[in-house]
């Protein structure tokens, strides 16, 4: 070794580089920090060197099962293991405030990346653990991430985050209560949930998830299995959905949703016994009826979170309002199919109750929605015609909120369907805002897809745009000629 190797204060050099690192020993526990990472974390080196990491860094009490421990110790021990860095994905590790400011703690968002340093025999000597505080971002998508959160609980999914290389599996309380677990008590690895998998399905979705780690990015996922519940024993049928992601290393994460179709199962139990005991053909047809509303809902309510979960990760305006606007028109099929599973008459839909209904759910986050009236006759439509003009409701509705009074300007926004004096009906959305909007030209797609639907139900649009005041109306017969 040199002079100058001699000279040089390498412990200096480490506490200056202007990033935040922390250095650990094969035990975990902290050995080094950059000035950066204490300024990030808001500690001393006196409060951390010589401490085990989930010592030095406690669990929040006040967030438990938010705050990721778990998760954090499987990459560290999962890098002492393998001798190759991991990437976590976004987990929130509060930070303890000192006692003079009251104590308590901050809540923090990181994206930790821990890398090996290794010693001449190839052995991991020391971990370097570089934490990105990412929770400005993650405050920033609060709001969408709630939004999808309340569709996910609305549609009882529940969400969930694979690492094959880890076993490390994120996931919602839903899923928990999914396999009869109680909350906090399912670890953060996902062998126990296999290991609650039904014997014989367990081998299939082992499959699917190690022929994934091969697939390219954004591969789509699609698996079905059995668990027994340990709190009752009951064997519960789950749906489970999702799509490749990887990492910027080019490491495997899995992310997707699953639903609890135990009941559809038991649906299909009770439709093949109706059918096999031939009686009463009209209450089969009623059940057969219902069965294929309700799996239709549940079908398109896979396909609301798999776009929600989608529109979240693009950057572009423009087409995260497209993925937007789609998603609101599969919504407005979804709660039709909702509607006639739940009624007694599965053929026809009681117009006037349902679009009211559809309305509030339109305007639940438009500032314009206490001036959104709805006058309906109690009018009722069959199946093949409700849906068509659920979707113009949506594109008219959504249209006028968007675009009637701009700039604080308001006033009432009337949807109405009404019988004519010839017999036919008008369905009419009429504002008396700032008159033609360009989304309702004929180049729009939402004012073709408008006339689209209208022929569908033998029907014609009519327009009337004036200095103040725009109204869309569609005339069609109550029943179809054909």
């Amino acid at each position: 070794m040199t002079s100058a190797e001699t000279d040089t204060d390498y412990a200096a050099i480490l506490a200056g580089i202007p990033q935040p690192y922390l250095v650990l020993d094969a035990d975990l526990t902290i050995v080094a920090a950059t000035d950066a990472y204490l300024r990030t974390t808001d500690r001393t080196r006196k409060d951390i060197v010589g401490q085990h990491i989930l010592e030095a860094f406690p669990e929040n009490p006040d967030a438990a099962g938010t705050v990721e421990q778990g998760p954090l110790e499987v990459s560290l021990r999962h890098v002492l293991r393998t001798g190759e860095p991991h990437e976590m994905a976004v987990i929130q590790y509060d930070i303890p405030r000192s006692p003079s400011e009251g104590g308590g703690f901050y809540q923090r968002y990181w994206t930790p990346v821990h890398t090996p340093v290794k010693d001449a025999n190839g052995s991991v000597r020391y971990i370097v653990q570089n934490p990105m505080d990412v929770t400005e971002s993650v405050l920033r998508t609060r709001e969408a991430d709630a939004r999808l959160r309340i569709a996910l609980h609305a549609a009882d999914l529940g969400s969930w985050e694979y690492e094959p290389d880890t076993d490390i599996w994120r996931r919602s309380p839903t899923v928990d209560a999914f396999f009869g677990v109680r909350p906090g008590e399912g670890g953060s690895v996902a062998a126990p949930f296999f290991a609650m998998m039904h014997p014989d399905d367990r081998p299939s979705v082992i499959a699917a998830v190690q022929n994934a780690v091969g697939s390219p990015d954004q591969t789509t996922l699609h698996f079905n299995y059995r668990v027994v519940d340990r709190l009752t024993g009951e064997t519960r049928h789950i749906a489970s959905r999702g799509e490749v992601l990887r990492t910027s290393k080019g490491k495997p994460r899995l992310i997707g949703v699953m639903m609890d179709v135990t009941t559809d199962r038991l649906r299909e139990a009770a439709l093949a016994d109706a059918l096999k005991a031939q009686e009463n053909l009209l209450a089969q047809k009623d059940v057969l009826l219902a069965e294929v509303n309700h799996r239709v809902k549940n079908s398109l309510q896979l396909v609301v979170s798999a776009l929600s979960l989608q529109a979240r990760r693009l950057l572009d305006p423009a087409l995260k309002a497209a993925f937007e606007q789609a998603i609101s028109r599969v919504r407005a099929i979804t709660s039709v199919h909702e509607r006639l599973y739940r009624t007694d008459n599965p053929l026809v839909v009681e117009m006037a109750d349902y679009l009211e209904g559809l309305c509030t759910d339109l305007a639940v986050n438009s500032e314009l929605r206490d001036l959104l009236k709805v006058d309906v006759e109690p009018i009722h439509i069959r199946t093949e015609r409700a849906i068509p003009i659920a979707l113009i409701v949506n594109e008219l509705v959504t249209n006028a909120l968007k675009y009637a009074y701009p700039e604080g300007r308001s006033g009432p926004i009337v949807l109405s369907m009404k019988t004519k004096m010839d017999g036919m009906l008008e369905l009419s959305v009429a504002d008396e805002g700032v008159g033609f909007s360009g989304e309702t030209t004929s180049q729009g797609l939402g004012s073709r897809l408008v006339k689209t639907m209208a022929s569908q139900i033998e029907g014609y649009v009519e327009t009337q745009a004036a200095e103040r005041g725009y109204r869309a109306a569609v005339i069609f017969p109550r029943e179809a000629s054909r």
